[in-house]
């Protein structure tokens, strides 16, 4: 047998190569929608676990994010009647609160290229924007913006806290000038000096929503005897108005119609309606309960500034109560002397927690 030429060991060559190269590959052929089979080799690397479900982190530390959060049906929340008294914890002075930047050029510069101050306020700043536009608005569909219910009881003079000042013009047309430079042309007045020495029945509003909560407390329709007390005891007892506005566009427009409170309102009483624009800090809201701008709040206050009954929103029938009888109580101990005023004692606060009518109530 002759050996075969080289031109036929080259094609026989070719031939092998050409086998074992499509045997390779129609062995090692898996398409990826087929399962692996025992046979492939195993991965030199552990496959990471597949990522877990993203959920949306929820705002709980954001104010009334609970309120707007739940159904207009709930019955979740439930105002309750205030258990503590409140107010501010020092006496108001003339000149608080008058919301007037009296720093000097020097001063200014100096906070301005201080870090910690830039920090401070940038804190401000960061809660004024996360606070929703529309959420005081919202919140109007809980029991019509209640925050709580009105105690059945006076707060006792002796744990009583403070009412603000409130510093802004009044509806007096012959009013002086005193200080140009207050904020108000001259024509401020501070309400302290208004409230200081008579029992007065204050109400707060920002709104004409307000307005009409307020009225049920205080106007003569719909609480015909607390203006029969005050008739009977104007020598010791007023109404006292403030109306607060802090976008300078409403305030304009409460300049504009301002003529109309006038006409419904006499001297005295246009004297006691405050129109504060600047000055009411968020510490002063937090102390008095003011939480909610678009509400109304109706407050009674002593001869000495005290906060000794708070109300919010519509009044309910035994709140109207409440505060007639709260008032008369306070119009007796503003007439008594001081020599006779009798002092607090341990059973009296037994009394008074209890619900009970003291002796010296009944005597």
């Amino acid at each position: 047998m002759k050996a075969p030429s080289p031109l036929g060991l080259q094609a026989l060559r070719l031939l092998a190569l050409t086998e074992t190269r499509s045997s390779c590959t129609l062995t090692n052929r898996r398409t990826y929608a087929s399962q692996p089979s025992q046979k492939d080799p195993k991965p030199t690397q552990k496959q990471p676990p597949p990522p877990a479900p993203f959920n949306k982190p929820v705002p709980t530390d954001l104010p009334g994010y609970k309120l707007r959060a739940q159904p207009d049906d709930s019955d979740e929340f439930q105002p309750t009647p205030l258990s503590r008294p409140i107010g501010m914890p020092y006496p108001p002075v003339p000149g608080d609160n008058m919301g007037l930047d009296l720093r000097s050029l020097r001063q200014r510069r100096d906070d301005f290229v201080n870090y910690e101050k830039h920090l401070q306020k940038r804190s401000r700043m960061t809660k004024q924007i996360s606070k929703p536009y529309f959420r005081d608005w919202s919140n109007l569909r809980f029991h019509k913006g209640k925050q709580f219910v009105a105690p059945p009881r006076l707060f006792r003079a002796e744990h009583a806290l403070f009412f603000p000042n409130f510093f802004g013009k009044t509806l007096r047309k012959d009013a002086a000038r005193v200080d140009s430079k207050d904020g108000y042309r001259g024509y401020g007045r501070n309400s302290c000096e208004a409230t200081r020495g008579k029992v007065s029945v204050v109400s707060i509003v920002s709104s004409q929503w307000a307005v009409n909560q307020t009225a049920t407390f205080v106007s003569p329709k719909q609480n015909a005897a607390l203006h029969q007390v005050l008739a009977d005891a104007k020598d010791c007892a007023q109404v006292v108005e403030i109306n607060r506005e802090e976008n300078w566009l409403k305030w304009w427009i409460l300049q504009l119609f301002k003529g109309n409170l006038r006409r419904t309102r006499s001297l005295e009483e246009q004297g006691r309606y405050f129109m504060v624009y600047r000055g009411v800090s968020d510490v002063m809201k937090e102390a008095i309960g003011l939480l909610n701008d678009v509400t109304g709040y109706v407050y009674l206050v002593d001869e000495e500034n005290r906060i000794r009954w708070a109300g919010s929103a519509n009044a309910e029938p035994e709140e109207k109560e409440s505060l007639v009888s709260c008032l008369s109580k306070l119009i007796h101990e503003a007439r008594m002397p001081k020599s006779e005023k009798p002092q607090p004692s341990l059973e009296d606060a037994v009394d008074d927690v209890t619900g009970r009518e003291s002796k010296a109530a009944t005597a």
